[in-house]
Formats: structure tokens, C-alpha cells, sequence
């Protein structure tokens, strides 16, 4: 009887630990740093502009770049050096994007979106990723 139980409590023991499933980390927005949260807005921003750009939605992608203006806008008033300048940069952007947005400039978007890209790589390259 006793043989019983321990193979009973063995293979319950065994069991329960087979059916976990891989627990995943969620990071909720509230527990990201306050640049964490600039910097997913920004992206959500951008892939917005580019997936309405290429369904031809000219007024969404005007007010996601005038969005984009005005929060990077914001941000640099409050950074110093190049961290600012590269706000100031992106916020120039944004707003030429915006007005190419307006005359449903297909290729001054594209081309203004991959400008503005490479300024966030930039600036990643250059403060975000160092070692």
C-alpha cells in the first residue's frame, strides 16, 4: 500500500510539473521607464504611418507625423545636447512629412518615414545601444 501511494505521489509530482506551461513575462506599459514609453509611441507612430501610407491613407499619416512633431517637440525642450538634437531632428521630419502628406506625396513620405528612421538609429546607436 505504501509502494502505491509513493508511485501515486511520484507520478502526481511528475505530472504536475510536465503540464506548467512555460510562464511568459508580460512587462505592463505602467512598469516601462518614462523613455520606454516615449519611445513605443514613437514606433507604434511610425509603423502606423507606413502601413497607412501604403494602404493610401494620406490624412492618418498627416496626423500621426503631427503627432510625432509635437512629441518629440516636447520631449526636446526638456534634453540637452545631442539627445536634443535628434528630437529637434525628428520633429522637423515628422512635420515635412506631414505637409508631404497633405499634397498625397507618396514618395516624399517614403522618403521622409526612412529619414526619420534613420535619425531614431542614430540616436539608438549612439545613447541606446552603446556598451
Amino acid at each position: 500500500m505504501k509502494k502505491m501511494i509513493i508511485a501515486m505521489s511520484v507520478i502526481s509530482l511528475f505530472l504536475s510539473s510536465c503540464d506548467k506551461k512555460e510562464e511568459v513575462k508580460v512587462v505592463k506599459e505602467e512598469e516601462l521607464r518614462p523613455s520606454q514609453k516615449v519611445m513605443r509611441a514613437r514606433a507604434a507612430w511610425l509603423k502606423a504611418m507606413n502601413e497607412n501610407l501604403a494602404a493610401g491613407k494620406f490624412a492618418e499619416v498627416a496626423m500621426d507625423a503631427d503627432a510625432l512633431a509635437a512629441q518629440t517637440k516636447k520631449v526636446a525642450e526638456g534634453l540637452q545636447d545631442e539627445r536634443k538634437d535628434f528630437n529637434l531632428k525628428v520633429s522637423g521630419l515628422a512635420d515635412e512629412t506631414s505637409k508631404a502628406a497633405g499634397k498625397k506625396s507618396g514618395d516624399v513620405v517614403k522618403a521622409k518615414l526612412a529619414d526619420i528612421k534613420a535619425t531614431c538609429g542614430a540616436c539608438h546607436a549612439k545613447f541606446r545601444d552603446k556598451k
